[in-house]
């Protein structure tokens, strides 16, 4: 299999781990902590996202799980685990900002071994959608401190 499909079912791996992780989170969350808006909008782009990676891939002939990886699940659970305890908002923050952080360099992995393909252009847009949501939790974060 060409290694950019490698890196590309790795990539759609991730984003469903991203969409699960938010919608765990949006389930845990109380809205006076002021995250529902923003894990809301962060669930509907990476719905948005996993559909067009997956349409692209199933074009290419390839098929993958539409389920997420076993570390996130794991990871999930911890964080609520860890949540419940400490119920720090800046903690919350620093997982969301560390998943985007994580992402990001899956998009920039994605998006150099797909160079020379058109049909993979979208990535770069996801990408800068990615980092606006990086940017966003990092000023939630600095609001939340202050």
């Amino acid at each position: 299999m060409a290694d950019h499909l490698d890196t590309l079912k790795k990539l759609h791996t991730r984003v469903i781990d991203s969409r699960d992780g938010y919608k765990h989170s949006r389930e845990e969350v109380k809205d006076e902590r002021g995250f529902v808006g923003f894990f809301d909008r962060r669930i509907a782009e990476r719905e948005q996202f996993h559909t067009v990676i997956h349409r692209q891939l199933g074009a290419e002939g390839v098929e993958v799980s539409e389920s997420g990886s076993t570390a996130a699940a794991a990871h999930r659970g911890w964080l609520s685990l860890k949540d419940s305890l400490t119920g720090d908002d800046e903690a919350v923050y620093d997982e969301i900002i560390n998943g985007e952080e994580q992402l990001l360099k899956l998009y920039d992995e994605a998006i150099e071994a797909t160079a020379g393909k058109p049909e993979w252009s979208f990535l770069a847009t996801q990408r800068a959608d990615v980092e606006k949501a990086l940017s966003e939790a990092r000023s939630e974060k600095m609001r939340h401190a202050a």
